[in-house]
């Protein structure tokens, strides 16, 4: 008669009960691999607290127009809100999602506390829109997020923590969506994301040419991106037709603006400049759309934007730091690097720097020159396959 040998007793060294330091690492990479994603993830995170703590002196200096404009939007009863918020209050110049998404802040926390949650959600986007880029590049992709957080989050942090401009850091992180998706193949998705972000802010329009995509239904798609971007209106300038007039208020003509080097000296917002400034992006973009070189688009968007405002606030270069690197991870033939994020990281500091000195007589044609500089940029990438000498036939 055989004995049955006794089952042993199972210990946290048996494979049926793997232990916590397996847990914890990913399925198909090393030990060693996923100890530096760790350590990655722990320097990003680190490095955005430290420029929130640097940013946040003056903080939030914006804020208190979202706060309002999002608590007006849930007291329909008002003459000054529901669907007369922006006729009553043009100074709110930012799109109807961006106002929802502020009254759900507001909602969620109360007026006081907005501030500190809005901030660290729009801290946050910064680090997962580098993520989302960091997708239009093969290989190394923590390396590359690492890389490039450490070039883009102190620019981010003044837009997002000093500024607290919820509604560009709505349409940038959009816009980050918009090119992933237009890139991996889903023209839809790219102008839905485009036309999100072009309801959140106006001067995001020109992003739904991310969507150019294939022939077969282009044209609907940018109808699509257009109704998007046209249909959070609908109900304001139905509800008060002075809500059209929201595109004639002004702001005051900076005295380092690029506008005043090309010796535009109204006080104010000039009449032709907002159209103007569309027209240009959308020009640019399509340019770049039919080349392919799609990377682009927002980097020449928000060029066109900074190249013809009035305003030279350092919370639009955050803009175009994340559009650089856009075209930085997403042009072919690149190291898929922040060389150019970096350049105009640069920028922002000097731009800074002019700023504190109050070198306006500087800053201006610096400003000029720099802008001008990136768009010649883009139209040699696009003179470049028809200056490259033709193959001769083997």
């Amino acid at each position: 008669m055989t004995l049955l040998a006794p089952a042993p007793v199972a210990t946290r060294a048996t494979t049926d009960e793997p232990s916590w330091s397996r847990l914890r690492q990913p399925v198909g990479i090393s030990e060693e691999a996923a100890a530096s994603r760790r350590r990655s993830v722990v320097v990003v995170l680190a490095w955005t607290v430290a420029w929130a703590f640097v940013s946040r002196v003056g903080g939030m200096y914006s804020w208190h127009y979202f706060a309002t404009g999002g608590r007006l939007l849930t007291m329909p009863g008002s003459p000054q809100g529901g669907v007369h918020l922006f006729a009553s209050h043009p100074e709110l110049q930012m799109g109807p999602l961006t106002l929802a998404v502020s009254a759900l802040v507001v909602k969620a926390v109360g007026t006081t506390a907005s501030s500190w949650l809005a901030g660290a959600l729009m801290l946050g986007l910064g680090g997962l829109d580098v993520w989302l880029l960091t997708l239009l590049a093969p290989g190394r992709r923590f390396q590359r997020w690492l890389v490039s957080a450490l070039v883009v989050i102190p620019a981010w942090s003044v837009l997002a923590v000093h500024y607290g401009h919820l509604d560009d850091v709505l349409a940038l992180s959009f816009m980050a969506a918009a090119l992933v998706a237009a890139r991996r193949g889903h023209p839809w998705a790219a102008v839905v994301a485009a036309g999100l972000a072009a309801a959140a802010k106006p001067w995001a329009l020109p992003m739904i040419l991310l969507g150019w995509g294939g022939r077969e239904h282009r044209v609907r798609r940018l109808l699509l991106g257009g109704v998007m971007s046209v249909l959070p209106w609908v109900p304001f300038i139905l509800g008060d037709p002075r809500t059209l007039a929201i595109g004639s208020f002004g702001i005051q003509n900076a005295a380092d603006s690029a506008l005043r080097v090309w010796g535009v000296t109204d006080p104010t917002t000039p009449w032709w400049c907002r159209a103007t400034q569309l027209g240009l992006g959308v020009t640019l973009a399509w340019l770049a759309a039919r080349s392919g070189r799609i990377e682009w688009i927002p980097l020449v968007v928000v060029a066109s934007r900074l190249l013809l405002d009035p305003g030279t606030y350092l919370y639009y270069t955050s803009g175009l730091v994340l559009a650089a690197l856009a075209v930085d991870l997403g042009s072919p033939g690149r190291r898929h690097w922040p060389r150019l994020a970096l350049v105009v990281s640069g920028w922002l500091a000097l731009d800074l720097f002019l700023k504190w000195r109050h070198l306006p007589v500087a800053a201006g044609p610096v400003r000029a020159a720099f802008l001008v500089s990136l768009l010649a940029l883009f139209g040699w990438t696009l003179l470049q396959p028809l200056l490259a000498p033709a193959r001769r036939p083997a």
